[in-house]
C-alpha cells in the first residue's frame, strides 16, 4: 500500500506518525476504543480477536507489512475486535488527518487502500466459508498449505504463532489441532519440526484440502 508512495510523500507521513513497542501479550488496541490511527506491524506478530462469553475467535493474523484499523478510521468508529500482540511488536501508527488527506490528494494510493480492503473482504468471506462448509481437517490442510512458497516439495509451513492461537484462528481446539497434526504425520503427508511443519506429499495434502478422504 504504502509502496506507491513518492519518497517526498512517504517522509511526509512517516514524521507524522510514532512507533509502539508492545512485549508478548500485551494489548494494542481494544475493542470499544478508539484507533489512535492505521496500525502497520513493522516486527512481530499480532492477533485480532473476538471474545464471545468464554470463546475467543482470531479472525486474522497480522505480520510485518501488513495493517490494520483502516475501516475504523474511514467509519469514524471504535475498534469492533481486540489486538494483542503474540511477540514482541513494533507497530507503526499512522493518525487518520494525514492519511485522509493523502487518500483525498493521492488516487493511485487511494486505489491501492481500496485493493487491499477488498482483498481483505474477499479473505473473510472465504474463513466464513471454510468455516462453515469445510471440515477441521480440510481447514488445516489449507491453512498449511498456504503457509508454504508453491511447487517445492518437501515444503516448511513455518507456524507463525502458538497452537492455541492457530486453533482459534481455525475455529476449533488446540486438542484437535494437535490430533490433526498427528493424523497427517501418521499418513506420511507432513513431519512436525518445532515450529515449523515440513510438507512431505503436497499433492496429498492438497486432496486433504479438498476433502477427500484419502489422507
Amino acid at each position: 500500500m504504502f509502496g506507491q508512495l513518492s519518497v517526498a510523500k512517504l517522509r511526509a507521513l512517516g514524521r507524522q506518525a510514532h512507533a509502539l513497542q508492545v512485549q508478548s501479550g500485551g494489548v494494542v488496541a481494544r475493542r470499544g476504543e478508539r484507533a489512535p490511527g492505521l496500525m502497520a506491524v513493522a516486527s512481530g506478530l499480532v492477533a485480532l480477536s473476538l471474545k464471545t462469553g468464554e470463546h475467543e475467535k482470531v479472525l486474522r493474523l497480522v505480520g510485518p507489512g501488513e495493517s490494520f484499523a483502516e475501516a475504523m478510521l474511514f467509519l469514524d468508529q471504535p475498534m469492533s475486535l481486540d489486538a494483542t500482540a503474540l511477540a514482541e511488536t513494533l507497530v507503526v501508527v499512522v493518525p487518520a488527518e494525514p492519511l485522509l488527506a493523502l487518500i483525498g490528494s493521492d488516487g493511485a494510493f487511494a486505489l491501492g487502500m481500496l485493493r487491499s480492503l477488498s482483498r481483505r473482504l474477499q479473505e473473510l468471506v472465504m474463513d466464513y466459508e471454510a468455516t462453515t462448509q469445510h471440515g477441521a481437517l480440510e481447514r488445516l490442510a489449507a491453512y498449511l498449505e498456504s503457509l508454504a512458497a508453491p511447487g517445492l516439495e518437501p515444503a516448511t509451513a513455518s507456524l507463525p504463532a502458538s497452537k492455541t492461537v492457530i486453533a482459534a484462528r481455525l475455529g476449533f481446539t488446540k486438542e484437535t489441532l494437535s490430533r490433526l497434526l498427528r493424523h497427517l504425520a501418521d499418513q506420511g503427508i507432513i513431519r512436525r519440526a518445532h515450529r515449523n511443519v515440513i510438507l512431505l506429499d503436497r499433492s496429498r495434502l492438497s486432496a486433504a484440502a479438498r476433502g477427500a478422504r484419502s489422507a
